[in-house]
Parts: C-alpha cells; sequence; structure tokens
C-alpha cells in the first residue's frame, strides 16, 4: 500500500486561518478583520505533548490553531486522563474557560503546533465595536455544543459505529479545511484514539484491522486512506 506521507496536518496560513472564513472571521468585512488582526497574537510554536493550557490555569483569551492539532483532556480523581475533544486547524479552544475564568480542562498538543490567540483583555472592546465577531463566537461554541452531543450520544453504540464515526467526522473536518478527506496521518495513538471514544487498544486494533479486511479503508502506521466512504457511512445509525 502507498500513502503519501505528507498529508499531515499542516500549516494554515494566516490568509486562510485567521483572516478568512475557517476562523472567526468568517462573514466580517475586511474593516472588522483589519480590526481583529490588530489584537490577535501569535504564540510560540508547541511540540507533542507540551500543554497550551492547563486545568485550573487563568482565562486568557480564545485561541485559534494555526497549524497542527490538539486534544482538550480531564483527569478524574484517579488522574486517570479521559481526552474530550480533538482539535484541527482552523478550530478555536478555550471556551471552558469563559464561565469562571479559569480552564476546566488542560488542552495539549498532538504534534508540532502553532495557535494565535484573541486575548482576554481585548474582548470586551471588539464585542462592543464588531457584533459580528460576537455571533462568530457563538456559532463556535453552538457548533462545539453540538458535537458534545453527538459524542454523547455515540457513547452509548456499539464500537463498529464509534470508530466509523470518528474516522468520517474527521474526514469531513479535514475537508472542510481544505485538507484530503480521503488520506491523512493520525495525530492520536491507538491508545488514544481508544481513550477517545471509550474503546479498548485491542478493540481499536481489531476494528482498524476489519475495516482495512472489508476495503473501507487502508491503515499503514498512523495513516488512513479511506476508501470507500459510502460504505462506512452505512455503519452509522441515525444519532436522533
Amino acid at each position: 500500500m502507498q500513502i503519501k506521507q505528507n498529508v499531515t496536518l499542516t500549516q494554515v496560513s494566516c490568509s486562510n486561518c485567521s483572516l478568512d472564513n475557517i476562523c472567526l472571521p468568517r462573514g466580517l468585512s475586511q474593516t472588522e478583520i483589519d480590526n481583529i488582526s490588530k489584537v490577535v497574537k501569535a504564540r510560540k510554536t508547541l511540540q507533542r505533548g507540551d500543554f497550551i493550557y492547563r486545568e485550573g490555569d487563568h482565562f486568557k483569551g480564545i485561541l485559534a490553531i494555526k497549524s497542527g492539532s490538539a486534544k482538550l483532556v480531564a483527569n478524574d480523581n484517579h488522574g486517570n486522563e479521559h481526552i474530550l475533544n480533538i482539535l484541527l486547524p482552523g478550530e478555536l479552544l478555550g471556551f471552558d474557560g469563559l464561565s469562571r475564568e479559569k480552564h476546566g480542562c488542560a488542552a495539549i498538543a498532538l504534534e508540532t503546533m502553532t495557535f494565535c490567540i484573541l486575548p482576554a483583555d481585548s474582548m470586551d472592546q471588539l464585542f462592543q465595536n464588531l457584533p459580528g465577531l460576537t455571533r462568530e463566537l457563538f456559532r463556535h461554541s453552538g457548533e462545539k455544543m453540538l458535537e458534545d452531543k453527538n459524542q454523547l450520544v455515540l457513547s452509548k453504540r456499539p464500537a463498529e459505529e464509534r470508530l466509523a464515526y470518528f474516522l468520517i467526522s474527521l474526514s469531513e473536518r479535514l475537508k472542510r479545511r481544505g485538507f484530503s478527506s480521503s488520506e491523512f496521518k493520525l495525530s492520536l495513538t491507538r491508545q488514544e484514539i481508544g481513550n477517545h471514544l471509550g474503546l479498548a487498544l485491542e478493540t481499536v486494533s481489531r476494528l482498524l484491522k476489519k475495516f482495512q479486511d472489508d476495503e473501507l479503508i487502508e491503515v499503514q502506521n498512523r495513516f488512513i486512506k479511506i476508501k470507500n466512504l459510502g460504505l462506512l457511512k452505512n455503519l452509522l445509525q441515525p444519532l436522533v
């Protein structure tokens, strides 16, 4: 099997991230975008395992992933890590810090990544001057709530459906951001995928092999090639 290894999540430039329709400024005028650009700050490059923020950290703003990917995690009373969500280029994080001005979970880089931040101390003024920005943040937070709902419903479904939905969702999200939807690298290990979906490592490995044997996908280490998206979707029952 030949899977191109240049399909990993790569740089999303400012021209199509901070200043286009996959990030904050979707639907805003050029003047509004320019005003946001004046306060948005770039942050240093992080490596896999680096914390973007930790649970309990003071809320410093809304962050947009510019390149790479991240996971949101929470720890239970026994210190076990639970992966709540996976975030891709152009997606926002930090909403968990809005209500109490402290983050309720941690965000960790899954690979080499960069991000921008809309500082908390600039948000009130921007909201007053740019009502469209408020609308966009509500849209992003609403999408996040829908994802959380789907994930909760999915947690009650058979293991095969959970993994199929994970691959389909990842494919569709990558497509919306201009990446290949049929060939991509998983930034999560199989252990992490199992953690996220509530499945044992052995179950994830067995199902990936089954999907490959059924010619739905091809697998090479962390690289996935979706061969038949329609048949993969046929494994799913409606979530509502």
